[in-house]
């Protein structure tokens, strides 16, 4: 068997510190590998290019939650997993992508004809070539997790971006235009797939008939269902984008979700990982299950709510800096897309919730009901161009992360309005620091966007220390980030490494 209890609270506090540690290292160096990327190819590209490659891409997404089938998270949720059904659920997998990939590539002539854009079915039909790596890739990566190596998962992803940074940079070099961006996508698909297989250190076995996974199926295809109604409004954004106002605005766009999607992602993502993890083992202890999605969802606010705020307020000189003076136009569809980041945050215990308490047709319930609110907001905001489709993503973000406290305090008994206050003191102190630092460096007369960023983060470090001073609740919910910083702290200087190298 792979997996298993690994110990008590403390035990699996301790572990989750140390994965949240790789983790968080892992995923800012990979930050600043991607941020690299956003600055140079700005500077290598057109927006014209990134709005084609953008354009495949969304339509990809969509079809890489099929490959994935929901079983990566189906593996890494079972209390116990053999060896065969591991065998079992590499072959489907595989078997999905290669499926998807197929269907992609004989559908790449109509998703040229949809948005009007010839080149993209050759864009297209390379990119399905994503959809076989990653099936090949889901098991191994979900191996590793299980068994809590969140260091060696965080360094097969920098890698993977480090490579797929060096492939668009030579490419784009070269006069290769938007196939630098392609090259990117698969050098990045490449290496994190021959990167997993070797970490893991297993080799799939035949497919073994007698072994049943069909309650690890019955898991990933309530899973599939809500992730697939997600990912497919997710994506309206910038189809819409690219079907209305063309490759130009569809690259503007692009880059704008980009930035934001930089913060999140290195967050987000690990966080969840590490949390699904632990809950799923705390499940059945209910003291220890809420106290951690709270203090869970506070230290993730309050990591990523200044930031998003901050960028959100400066916006202009922020992508001045970043992208280049040419960009100027997608600054006010950032400003709009952080502040959907913002609410998107604080939305995340509502997945950590279902999927770690193995609640997935509640998921999928709560995805069929929300998201297509989310795709009815960019249509009505696309009256607006790409800026009016950005705000429709924000005003239902605020919109699902509301209806999210209200679903998982009827499906799991969770304490809705502690989960509300931690959420409404990170927004309203970071939001109210960042406006004020914003105003401020607005009012002067400064020399450049680098002196309006330093000056607006001066102003809004002193806002936030004046409104933490007169607002206990708020100083204490900063008071639990500190204690957790310690504990990490802590914990990279303790013996072992947690776990479970099999």
């Amino acid at each position: 068997m792979t997996g298993g209890a690994v110990g008590g609270p403390r035990r699996l506090g301790g572990i989750a510190a140390r994965g949240g540690v790789s983790t968080l290292v892992g995923q800012l160096v990979r930050a600043g590998v991607q941020g690299i990327s956003l600055v140079v190819l700005a500077r290598l590209l057109l927006p014209e290019d990134f709005g084609l490659v953008a354009m495949a891409a969304a339509v990809v997404r969509i079809g890489d939650v099929v490959r994935e089938g929901g079983m990566a998270n189906a593996a890494i949720q079972a209390a116990t997993l053999s060896e065969e059904e591991r065998d079992n659920l590499f072959w489907l997998n595989t078997a999905l992508g290669c499926a998807t990939g197929a269907t992609l590539y004989l559908l790449a002539p109509l998703v040229a004809a949809f948005y009007g854009e010839p080149t993209l079915t050759e864009v297209t039909r390379w990119l399905a070539l994503t959809f076989v790596l990653g099936g090949m890739t889901t098991q191994y990566s979900a191996s590793i997790v299980r068994e809590m190596r969140f260091t060696a998962a965080a360094g097969i992803d920098v890698v993977g971006q480090v490579a797929g940074l060096v492939t668009a940079v030579a490419i784009a070099l070269l006069g290769g235009a938007y196939w630098a961006l392609v090259g990117q996508n698969l050098a990045i698909a490449l290496v994190i797939c021959v990167g997993s297989a070797g970490v893991a250190g297993w080799v799939p076995r035949l497919p073994h008939r007698r072994v049943s996974i069909r309650p690890l199926v019955s898991y990933g295809l309530h899973l599939l269902a809500s992730q697939l109604v997600e990912q497919t409004c997710r994506a309206a954004d910038t189809i819409v984008v690219g079907f209305r106002f063309g490759a130009v605005s569809a690259g503007l766009y692009n880059r704008a979700f980009q930035l934001m999607a930089l913060p999140m992602r290195q967050l987000t993502y690990p966080a969840q990982r590490v949390a699904l993890t632990i809950l799923a083992r705390l499940q059945d202890e209910k003291d220890e299950f809420w106290p951690f999605v709270r203090r869970g969802q506070t230290i993730l606010l309050h990591a990523l709510t200044p930031i998003c705020t901050v960028a959100a307020a400066m916006a202009s000189p922020l992508v001045d800096i970043v992208l280049g003076p040419s960009w100027a136009p997608a600054a006010p569809v950032l400003t709009l897309l952080m502040i959907a980041a913002v609410f998107e945050t604080a939305t995340q215990p509502t997945t950590w919730v279902l999927l770690s308490t193995g609640r997935t047709r509640a998921l999928f319930v709560f995805t069929l009901v929300t998201r297509p609110l989310l795709l009815v907001a960019i249509v009505v905001g696309s009256v607006g161009g790409m800026t009016g489709v950005a705000g429709g993503v924000a005003a239902s973000a605020v919109v699902t992360w509301l209806a999210g406290l209200l679903w998982i305090r009827r499906t799991n008994d969770a304490p809705a309005g502690q989960l509300f206050g931690v959420a409404f003191r990170a927004v309203v102190a970071h939001g109210t620091a960042a406006t004020v630092g914003s105003v401020v460096a607005s009012r002067l007369d400064l020399a450049g966007p680098w002196a309006e960023i330093a000056v607006g983060l001066g102003s809004t470090v002193a806002t936030l220390g004046v409104v933490a001073l007169s607002w206990p609740t708020l100083r204490r919910d900063l008071a639990t980030v500190w204690r957790s910083t310690r504990l990490l702290r802590r914990s990279t200087g303790s013996e072992g490494s947690g776990p479970g190298r099999q």
